[in-house]
């Protein structure tokens, strides 16, 4: 599946949809930042820029994991997100990865059935 801001786009509407810790503060950080450096590897993850003088609380207390959830597929395997926060807290990129290792290119025609596994920290 290739990589680029619409598929991105799409992505942070899938998490914004899901039961994440702060919800409403995630979707204060996607009005206030934007999408960069789309990974070519094969997965579909990218990074996430909020300018410096945003006025926003922090999604955590400094960098690190913010969520992860895995999701059963109609493939052979799970697709894995994760959403990663920089040192003040703010959204700075996003995983999406296939199987837990990423050990594949994120396949065609992929579908999402039931969340298998999600934790925040």
């Amino acid at each position: 599946m290739e990589n680029n801001l619409t598929q991105a786009t799409k992505w942070l509407k899938f998490i914004c949809d899901l039961e994440l810790p702060d919800k409403s503060i995630f979707k204060k950080h996607i009005v206030a930042g934007k999408i960069t450096n789309l990974c070519t590897c094969g997965c579909n993850s990218f990074e996430f820029e909020i300018p410096s003088d945003a006025d926003l609380d922090p999604l955590s207390q400094g960098n690190g994991l913010f969520f992860e959830a895995a999701f059963s597929t109609n493939k052979d395997d799970v697709i894995d997100l994760l959403v990663f926060t920089d040192g003040q807290g703010y959204l700075s990129g996003v995983d999406i990865v296939y199987g837990f290792a990423n050990h594949a290119l994120l396949p065609e025609g992929i579908i999402i059935h039931e969340c298998i596994h999600s934790q925040s920290n």
